[in-house]
């Protein structure tokens, strides 16, 4: 914020030193009003980062207050691709998981013959915490 209003003061001191017609005056105004538009959102951008990472160290610190939890779900989907993602239900919700699909299991056999086994701990406001997860044969 104060190299915001260090770069106004100093535009200022530079406007009263040269003398512009209207038209470049307008141009030179334009590309300021960009310039200040574009540090304030670099600037939203990396306060929004800074309180986004507190917030997730916040509840990862709460989470291992608490017990872990171990639960077996069916896998309901799995998509291989780019990323390989393993789909599942957990308190009548749809979630994925990034999963490395080390053996090169086919997809029906993933989901018809593996379970997934998370392991997990109860932060604030009924978020969860994932440890550890892997997928097992039923």
């Amino acid at each position: 914020m104060f190299i915001l209003l260090f770069q106004y003061n100093q535009k200022e001191k530079e406007k009263n030193k040269i003398k512009l017609t209207k038209k470049k005056q307008k141009v030179y105004d334009k590309v300021d009003l960009f310039i200040d538009l574009l540090g304030c959102l670099i600037l939203a951008f990396f306060i929004f980062i800074t309180i986004k990472v507190a917030i997730n160290f916040y509840l990862e610190c709460k989470a291992n207050d608490s017990p872990t939890q171990e639960i077996k779900l069916p896998i309901e989907n799995y998509i291989s691709g780019r990323s390989d993602l393993v789909y599942y239900h957990f308190e009548d919700k749809g979630y994925s998981l990034g999963y490395s699909n080390p053996d090169h299991l086919s997809r029906k056999n993933i989901i018809e013959h593996y379970i997934l086994n998370i392991k997990y701990s109860k932060s604030v406001l009924d978020m969860y915490v994932i440890k550890e997860y892997n997928i097992e044969i039923k």
